[in-house]
């Protein structure tokens, strides 16, 4: 370059300075370059590979998160629904109808067996029957002085067959009473099974006796009573003679009309057996319906679901905090790193963009990880229990995408602690 040409430039004009208006150049050199998000992509991929094992247990740790939080919702929703299906399964299908205590408008406080086929002739009744316990405390023993083997004290009943069967009792072993023990007064009786069992009836003795205050009854079978019916369970059951002719010194308390409906007929049955056996004079009897849980299953599975989607929530914050606590541990061990970049014209946006993009990919690939882990953990669940599998598609499908957020949000403080890292520091404390 000759004298001349520079002389003629001015101390402003060097080389690589921006000129502004009028011809005034800009003595703060160039721009630095802008890193592309491909580079920025094969950087953090190149970092991760580089650390394989940190990386594994990274995503392992937000892949346990995500599969115990999709677990947990699906786990949650499958139950919430058979819980659904059982209280659908137990809605209102038993009405009984009580009969006043002392004779009114001609009802009879243990009113004849016909009653019982006026209701039977109702629609939407499956069974029904008279029933009746004992007001008193008989003694029932396997011996008439009652010494041996003795049952709880008011464990006797009388009741139409009809009554056990809408009460839910099933025949064990033996026999139900029939019309021919009702008109001949026949002095039998059935048991429930842990009654036999008390009284050591078994089937090797053929027509094993008990004594209800030391009249003997011949017993003629075994029933299993429903789960949780107290009034059934070891319990002796006469025929419903006894409650009107009240043998062996027995007082039986009103009668109740026990009735079996089909699923959704108990509020109608209810308002309509007491006319069917009052006609003149209904409201002087009771009908009592159980009421219809659905509010309560609403705040069963209301409840349910708000209690697990919380364990979820803290099942991905604690994933999140391993991938936020690895990533600014790699960000203490790569200081050096970092400084180098930054002394080589790397800028504070791209320094954190890279770290950002390392939690992302981390958080996706948990996240699909997870949701395999999480939908097979689902289904093994209710195939162990027997429940149909509820999933949200959408939210199985989010999976990767909600790991992809958890990584990114977790990444955002030890990428800006990256980017406040300073080259000159760093290369001078030889870190």
């Amino acid at each position: 370059m000759s004298r001349s040409r520079r002389a003629s430039r001015g101390p402003g004009d060097r080389p690589g300075g921006r000129r502004h208006a009028g011809g005034r150049r800009d003595s703060r050199g160039p721009r630095r370059p802008r890193t592309h998000p491909l580079d920025l992509l094969a950087q953090a991929f190149l970092a991760l590979a580089g650390r394989r094992v940190r990386t594994l247990l990274t995503t392992a740790g937000i892949a346990v998160g995500l599969a115990a939080a999709l677990a947990t919702v699906g786990i949650t929703a499958s139950a919430a629904a058979a819980v659904s299906d059982q209280f659908d399964a137990l809605k209102a299908t038993q009405v009984t109808v009580k009969y006043p205590a002392e004779p009114v408008s001609g009802i009879q406080p243990r009113p004849e067996p016909s009653a019982a086929r006026k209701v039977r002739e109702l629609n939407g009744v499956r069974a029904a029957g008279l029933s009746s316990r004992a007001a008193d405390h008989p003694l029932v023993s396997r011996l008439a002085t009652g010494t041996e083997n003795e049952l709880p004290e008011g464990s006797v009943a009388a009741a139409e067959t009809e009554a056990l069967r809408a009460l839910s009792a099933t025949l064990d072993r033996g026999r139900w009473f029939d019309a021919g023990h009702e008109e001949r007064r026949d002095r039998v009786a059935v048991l429930d099974t842990a009654a036999a069992d008390r009284l050591l009836v078994d089937g090797a003795t053929p027509n094993p006796t008990v004594y209800i205050n030391g009249t003997a009854f011949t017993i003629i079978g075994v029933y299993r009573a429903p789960e949780g019916n107290t009034d059934l369970t070891s319990a002796v059951v006469l025929p419903y003679w006894a409650a009107r002719e009240a043998p062996a010194e027995l007082e039986f308390a009103p009668a109740e009309m026990i009735i079996h409906t089909d699923l959704g007929a108990a509020d109608q049955v209810g308002s309509e057996a007491p006319l069917a056996l009052a006609p003149g004079a209904p409201e002087k009897l009771a009908a009592l319906v159980p009421p219809d849980p659905r509010s309560l299953r609403q705040g069963v599975e209301s409840q349910t679901r708000a209690l697990f989607l919380g364990l979820a929530a803290v099942s991905l914050g604690v994933g999140a905090l391993g991938v936020s606590n690895t990533s600014y541990v790699s960000v203490l061990e790569r200081r050096a790193e970092i400084g180098l970049r930054r002394a080589l014209g790397a800028s504070r946006r791209a320094v954190a963009g890279q770290f950002c993009v390392e939690s992302g990919l981390v958080g996706a690939a948990g996240g699909g990880l997870g949701t395999v882990l999480g939908v097979q953990i689902t289904a093994l669940t209710c195939l162990a229990k027997g429940w149909v599998v509820v999933l949200d598609p959408a939210l199985t499908a989010a999976g990767p995408l909600i790991g992809l957020v958890v990584g990114l949000l977790a990444g955002l403080y030890p990428a800006l602690a990256a980017a406040r890292v300073l080259p000159a520091e760093t290369l001078r404390a030889g870190v």
